[in-house]
């Protein structure tokens, strides 16, 4: 589709200068090398930008793959529209990014993470699709920015770039933005998916291209997009619409508005912070219980829900007062909530208690915003509606550890469900700062206390980065308690320090020990073989035998530390800490007699008492009714009604979303059946939990949350279609792979 633009602001040019075309990726990056103009910024790109666009292509694509229709005719499928870019073409199959270059260099990022997980799966014909869309010739990248290259190359062979002191910021950026795209993809998709994910986003993604007439003409266009007026926001038209409703009003409504912009901006420079705010609001305070469709404009269009729902929230025309009232409360709320968004950015150690908002913030969770405003009244002192935020953002930390220990999903649909469908209800009804307190203490208190079941979690394909926030969390909290210095945004830096095996991937070292290599695999892998230590230090270490780099550790955190037969016991503060968390057994040196399994079953005890202590609810302000407490804990969050607030009357999502589980949930899988993956000639045998976990028959313990997961331990390898390659057993002694058990189940309606 190809239509021509006539004159327009970007100067005086010619009717055929201003070209648009549409392009899916397969044909915008095909046998086609973009490069960027001196004029350009880095590649600026954060976590959450990236962590945005990769969860709302995953959604998009789950929400294509789920309809049978669409996978039997996959060119009816509505295409996912990524948005406009320009560019100039000096010559044929060269072209010059004027705007774009963000969106160009991650799906880059995301081809190369692709191909290495295809590769690594065997999988030759995703792997020839993805080869056309990263090179022009074999050798030289689509996106070739010269700066980028040395990090591209690097991903692209899957090694490690080492970041230096003359590093740019892109190339610092670019290591980061691919490593966390791994991470992610890992988390989001099976390994069955590949392939058709990979088909449905070089096929159905598109954006569509405006063309200059050439680089200067480029460069015109850059200045007009970025130094001229911009459109109207939602927040705009909403402001508009209120003024047009406010009569007299007109200037104290337009003066407190820019107020409410100006706290808003004050601790975060960032024009996308209004609107964010104004939405969470709506949600936390104004949307409709159990209503979906509110969540969903007030999400995508906040300025015409605000309007069709005028009797809803009290804005009745003709009475000015209530319009300004609604800016009002905005605005106050905007003020007492200044202090939590500004703990979304930088850690403070300054007595305001907030850290864990920010760490929040860092795990994804950045709808939290909307259980805090849900907590605070418009009225609150700043001190109470400090003390708020700080409890819900403890909660919903905890709330997000605990379901790493039990190894559940914590993506975005997780902890929407968690703060639209069980906290704000709650906490709309709470007034005081006891209140919230006590509900979230009795929602703790009926969670159970899941941390005593994380017996053998450990690093897994898709929880790197939830497990270096336990150790973090373990590491800082142990060296704060012993008065050393710690710095845990180090820590949370996978840059500055490596997650640390205690023992080399060498199983002939312990044979005597654990001579199944399965076991192996999976104990080396476990919370209690694992630490932080600082990167130069693990590079140096990192194949040693345990008992040789173990005194090395004396130099590291207290965790570390103190394995070491040398480490300095006299210190008070660490014999203080000992006694008073009753680790005398487990935080202590190890001798050349200890062997792999004492060790990592001591330490793994080590992290679940610590654990225990840090997510404490007592500890965090979380305390239980009476009447709470009096009950027996389960792992229903129902809460008995009180009367300043209402029960949820959901209980919301709490397991896992897996084929498996579906399978378990719809009676076509019996909790208990035993499936097998034969690799190499060796049988493994696991068994399907009550929440289609998958407990491997060698190790026991914690479940795998996918069949991915648990054969690709099995089988030792970084990936495995586990759907594919688990089986069960009918009666008749034949075999039936799980992907076979789901196809039938869904073609009989079982599904």
């Amino acid at each position: 589709m190809t239509e021509r633009a006539g004159q327009g602001r970007c100067g005086c040019v010619g009717a055929d200068e201003i070209r648009s075309q549409g392009f899916n990726l397969n044909e915008l990056f095909r046998d086609v090398t973009y490069e960027i103009d001196y004029y350009q910024r880095d590649y600026t790109w954060g976590e959450e930008e990236v962590r945005t666009l990769l969860r709302d292509l995953c959604d998009s694509f789950r929400n294509w793959s789920g309809d049978s229709a669409y996978r039997r005719r996959p060119h009816t499928a509505p295409q996912y529209f990524l948005g406009p870019f320009v560019y100039h073409e000096p010559s044929r199959n060269r072209r010059y990014l004027v705007d774009g270059q963000q969106r160009f260099v991650t799906l880059h990022l995301l081809f190369l993470q692709l191909r290495l997980w295809a590769q690594d799966a065997g999988d030759p014909q995703t792997v020839d699709q993805l080869n056309r869309v990263i090179t022009t010739d074999g050798k030289h990248f689509c996106v070739g920015i010269t700066d980028h290259d040395p990090v591209v190359r690097a991903i692209s062979e899957g090694r490690k770039y080492e970041t230096g002191a003359g590093d740019s910021l892109s190339r610092r950026n670019l290591w980061a933005r691919g490593q966390q795209i791994e991470s992610q993809l890992a988390e989001e998709l099976d390994a069955e998916e590949l392939h058709h994910f990979t088909e449905w986003l070089l096929k159905r993604v598109v954006l569509v291209g405006i063309r200059a007439a050439g680089p200067d003409h480029g460069y015109r266009m850059f200045e007009t997009m970025n130094d001229r007026g911009a459109r109207l926001t939602a927040v705009d038209l909403l402001k508009s619409h209120l003024l047009s409703n406010v009569g007299a009003g007109e200037e104290q409504l337009n003066s407190e508005w820019q107020e409410m912009l100006r706290e808003l901006s004050t601790d975060r420079d960032d024009p996308q912070a209004a609107s964010r705010f104004i939405k969470s609001y709506l949600l936390a305070r104004c949307a409709r219980e159990g209503r979906d469709e509110d969540r969903r404009q007030i999400t995508t269009n906040l300025n015409v829900w605000v309007r069709h729902n005028a009797d809803h929230l009290g804005l009745i025309t003709g009475r000015p007062d209530h319009f300004l009232r609604f800016v009002q409360d905005l605005l106050k709320s905007a003020r007492l909530y200044r202090p939590v968004l500004a703990a979304t950015r930088t850690l403070k150690k300054d007595g305001d208690r907030l850290e864990t908002v920010l760490f929040n913030e860092r795990n994804g969770l950045g709808v939290q915003s909307v259980a805090v405003l849900a907590a605070i009244d418009p009225d609150d002192q700043p001190t109470d509606a400090k003390d708020k935020g700080r409890l819900v953002a403890s909660y919903i930390d905890r709330w997000y550890v605990l379901r790493i220990l039990q190894d559940l999903p914590v993506q975005s649909a997780d902890a929407d469900a968690l703060v639209h469908t069980e906290l704000v209800p709650l906490l709309r009804g709470c007034r005081t700062v006891a209140d919230v307190a006590s509900t979230l203490g009795d929602l703790a208190h009926h969670g159970g206390n899941p941390v005593r079941e994380a017996v053998t979690l450990g690093l897994r394909g898709n929880n790197a980065h939830q497990i270096r926030y336990l150790l973090a969390r373990a590491t800082a909290y142990a060296d704060e308690a012993c008065k050393k210095t710690s710095d845990i945004l180090a820590y949370l830096d996978r840059d500055q320090f490596h997650i640390e095996h205690l023992w080399a991937n060498h199983h002939h070292r312990v044979v005597g020990d654990i001579p199944d290599p399965v076991v192996f695999r999976s104990r080396r892998n476990q919370l209690g073989g694992l630490g932080l230590l600082e990167g130069r230090e693990n590079s140096s270490i990192n194949d040693l035998p345990f008992h040789d780099k173990n005194r090395l550790y004396a130099r590291g955190n207290v965790l570390l530390g103190v394995m070491a037969p040398e480490y300095d016991r006299r210190n008070p503060y660490l014999r203080d800490f000992i006694k008073t968390h009753q680790l005398d057994k487990y935080l202590r040196a190890f001798g050349p007699r200890d062997t792999m399994t004492t060790v990592i079953a001591t330490r793994q005890e080590l992290y679940l008492r610590l654990f225990e202590h840090i997510w404490n609810p007592q500890r965090l302000g979380l305390s239980a009714t009476a009447a709470a407490a009096a009950l027996p804990a389960s792992g229903s969050s129902q809460l008995a009604a009180r009367p300043r607030q209402a029960a949820p009357r959901r209980k919301p999502a709490s397991g896992r979303r897996t084929d498996v589980a579906r399978m378990v949930d719809a009676q076509v899988l019996k909790a208990g059946t035993r499936i097998v993956l034969t690799y190499r000639a060796t049988e493994h045998w696991a068994t399907i939990d009550a929440n289609g976990g998958i407990i491997l028959t060698a190790t026991g313990g914690t479940p795998y949350g996918r069949v991915d997961e648990a054969g690709a331990v099995a089988r030792g390898t970084k990936t495995c279609q586990g759907m594919n390659e688990w089986h069960i057993e009918d009666e008749n002694g034949v075999r039936i792979s799980l992907r076979t058990v789901r196809d039938r189940a869904a073609a009989s309606g079982a599904l």
